[in-house]
């Protein structure tokens, strides 16, 4: 496992955890999270503003007597660029099942994380975990 990888592992893990200081730690200041434009939320933002966003809404989401699980499927590095896959699993407050398929990008500049882009299915974040007005 390259070093980029197991920083963005690490980035992740912290966040799965509830412990967002612990990734912030790995990210530059000038970090940028890129959100997908169906998502209620500015296209880009640092990653504190992200992951305060991400914390609060997505995953404020799940019932907190239950958690979520996570299931990594499959991690690509080349240089920079580390893209890791995985599947994560929940109950939400409503009481519904969550099951989505996550892929994040990350670039990494001197074994700091400078951007995140995340891939998911949004219309389904919004249906099951933070419903459009």
């Amino acid at each position: 496992m390259s070093d980029n990888t197991q920083v963005a592992r690490a980035f992740l893990e912290a966040f799965w955890r509830g412990a967002p200081q612990e990734g912030l730690a790995l990210c530059a200041p000038e970090a940028v999270w890129t959100f997908q434009k169906s998502l209620r939320t500015p296209r880009h933002a640092s990653i504190a503003e992200a992951i305060d966003w991400l914390m609060t809404t997505l995953v404020g989401g799940f019932d907190p007597d239950s958690g979520y699980t996570v299931e990594v499927h499959n991690t690509i590095a080349e240089g920079d660029e580390v893209a890791m896959e995985y599947t994560a699993r929940g109950r939400t407050r409503r009481g519904e099942i969550y099951e989505n398929n996550y892929l994040v990008r990350f670039t990494l500049k001197d074994g700091m994380i400078v951007s995140i882009r995340p891939y998911f299915d949004t219309h389904y974040v919004h249906r099951t975990l933070v419903p459009l007005d």
